[in-house]
């Protein structure tokens, strides 16, 4: 199995100072891990585009275009951030998690949505908009263009980046984020090293849970947005997916399964406010207004009015690790929970 560092968990604690204890620069494979197919020529790999379902790659990419946090987030992991020339996609704070070094890379501003309606001004919007990105990308002389995939794509987009280089389009959906790391393990030239991830994401996830027997505390997971609106954080996300990898009990309110939202047993009904737990994760960031809001929203009644607030039993998280796409976002979160799930939060 392919060894990967540990990566400090990157939570802010709740508090009057939001506390970050990341280092992020430990956080990608220190060498790149080897390529599984060596030498020249080209191989085919599978592609989630719905016009080419195949595309032939690289045998071992050395200038990688990846297009998407997904993308960026398995090139960390596999110790070939040196071989991405470009990104995007990534969010606003995620040097929470990642080197600087890579997130300070060219970014394209690229995502495979389409430009708009059918009319002809937003046809040529949309065309326009490709030709951009296909320049942008040309610029930056890949052999290798990985894009995250969108509910909405943009055929034009994929044409314009694959008249550049070999563009693979993967699922970026959270829900499917394993599958979508072993098919851009794929393209990397690395399949096995991307099965050799997923079980690491897997063994740490089992370490965690016997460390800290979460299924015998009811874990509150709730997002706070910019406007200092406070609900359960939605059930498809990373950090919601890592809850249930690790079997934790979740308040009736908050109950999920597979990524979806249940309902709670009639001999469980919902007691109290669906925000509440014996512990909470509160999921924080994405805009510099991210901060103040949370701090607004922590002092208000009804926050500090639950048990676990009382308790502090409390912890802040980053948006950008708890909503990320691919392992070192997963090995982030699962150390957030190993380290935070039985603790007391510091005092502000």
């Amino acid at each position: 199995m392919v060894e990967h560092p540990v990566t400090t968990t990157p939570s802010r604690m709740a508090g009057e100072e939001l506390q970050r204890a990341a280092e992020p620069e430990e956080s990608c494979a220190p060498a790149p891990v080897s390529a599984e197919f060596p030498g020249s020529g080209v191989r085919e790999v599978a592609s989630a585009d719905p016009v080419d379902s195949t595309v032939e790659v690289p045998r071992s990419p050395e200038r990688i275009l990846a297009l998407g946090s997904g993308a960026v987030d398995v090139a960390c992991a596999l110790g070939l951030q040196d071989l991405v020339v470009g990104i995007s996609g990534l969010p606003q704070d995620a040097d929470v998690y990642l080197p600087a070094p890579l997130v300070g890379l060219p970014d394209l501003g690229i995502t495979g949505d389409t430009g708009g309606d059918d009319d002809d001004d937003d046809e040529d919007d949309a065309g326009a908009d490709a030709d951009a990105a296909a320049n942008a990308a040309r610029d930056l002389n890949p052999d290798l263009i990985v894009l995250a995939g969108s509910p909405e794509p943009d055929p034009g987009l994929v044409r314009a980046l694959s008249d550049v280089a070999p563009t693979v389009v993967y699922d970026a959906r959270s829900l499917n984020w394993a599958e979508s790391t072993e098919a851009i393990a794929d393209a990397y030239g690395r399949p096995t090293a991307g099965g050799d991830l997923l079980l690491d994401v897997i063994d740490r996830a089992r370490f965690t849970a016997d460390a800290t027997t979460p299924r015998d505390t009811w874990v509150s997971l709730v997002s706070v947005s910019d406007a200092g609106e406070i609900e359960v954080q939605q059930p498809d996300t990373l950090g919601s997916l890592m809850l249930e990898a690790v079997g934790a009990n979740r308040p009736p309110a908050q109950r999920t399964r597979d990524g979806q939202r249940i309902g709670p047993a009639p001999e469980s009904p919902p007691v109290g406010d669906e925000l509440d737990g014996d512990v909470i994760f509160a999921v924080v960031g994405g805009s510099d207004r991210s901060e103040q809001s949370a701090r607004e929203t922590f002092a208000t009644d009804r926050w500090t009015e639950l048990d676990a607030v009382g308790a502090r039993r409390m912890f802040v998280v980053d948006r950008a690790v708890w909503e990320g796409s691919g392992p070192v976002a997963a090995r982030a979160v699962l150390d957030d929970i190993r380290s935070s799930i039985n603790g007391i939060a510091p005092d502000g």
